[in-house]
């Protein structure tokens, strides 16, 4: 994805860590990506991407640093 020619208006910023968890949440009780995006007010690209790995066993996006049951 370019950044660079976003539609004027838009910024680029980091999902909080609350609202990742909430979309675990909102995947996990059997919501699509655009009603989970649409409750959370996220992008429904963005979401669409965290379902995409939710399916696929990858939770690690939920947390910036990594599997967040790692102690280490």
């Amino acid at each position: 994805m370019d950044y660079l020619h976003q539609p004027s208006g838009m910024s680029r910023s980091r999902v909080s860590i609350e609202k990742r968890r909430k979309c675990l949440y909102s995947f996990s009780k059997g919501n699509g990506y655009k009603k989970t995006a649409r409750i959370l007010g996220l992008n429904a690209y963005t979401v669409r991407e965290y379902l995409r790995r939710y399916k696929a066993g990858d939770i690690t996006w939920s947390e910036r640093g990594g599997d967040p049951f790692d102690d280490e």
